[in-house]
């Protein structure tokens, strides 16, 4: 089997799964599909290997903390122009996180960030509630963090299905 197609058919099938429990018996918790989702990317982006899980992980949480303080900030900010310069300013803190080793897979930092802060947004959260569901950090944080562990049983699963299938003949 091609790996596009092991991939389709493991993360469309967990995938299913995954939604299932979130508007279903875990309904209650809140947790975002679009984030798990962004999660799995995250690590399939960062290589889609063990080693991936430790360098998309901690820049999502990052990303996720960011985007938390900035939900803070924005609370206390009153007009357009200051609401710009804290998006404008923890987007740079974010990116400078990246001097940090552990940090360095930016795009996962900004998948966290831009989550967090549009979940924020448009359900008009508070960037100091820390409850599930209505939490941005801790929504975000239980979210991704599933993804990345559907990412990584996705490409164990798709290895598996890749390394069964024969090779045709060749003459």
């Amino acid at each position: 089997m091609k790996l596009p197609v092991a991939l389709a058919l493991v993360i469309g099938v967990i995938g299913a799964v995954i939604t299932y429990l979130y508007v279903g018996p875990l309904g209650g918790l809140g947790l975002m599909v679009p984030a798990t989702f962004l999660g799995a990317a995250s690590y399939f982006a960062a290589g889609g290997d063990r080693a991936a899980l430790a360098k998309s992980v901690p820049t999502n949480v990052w990303g996720i903390v960011c985007g938390t303080v900035t939900l803070i900030l924005l609370g206390l900010a009153g007009n357009p122009v200051l609401v710009g310069v804290i998006v404008g300013g923890m987007t740079a803190v974010f990116i400078l996180g990246a001097l940090v080793p552990a940090l360095g897979f930016v795009p996962g930092s900004v998948l966290g960030f831009a989550t967090t802060v549009m979940f924020g947004l448009l359900t008009s959260a508070s960037g100091t509630d820390f409850s599930l569901p209505t939490g941005p950090f801790t929504v975000m944080l239980v979210s991704f963090l599933v993804g990345a562990g559907f990412g990584y049983v996705s490409s164990i699963l798709a290895g598996r299905l890749v390394a069964r299938t024969p090779e045709p003949a060749t003459a």
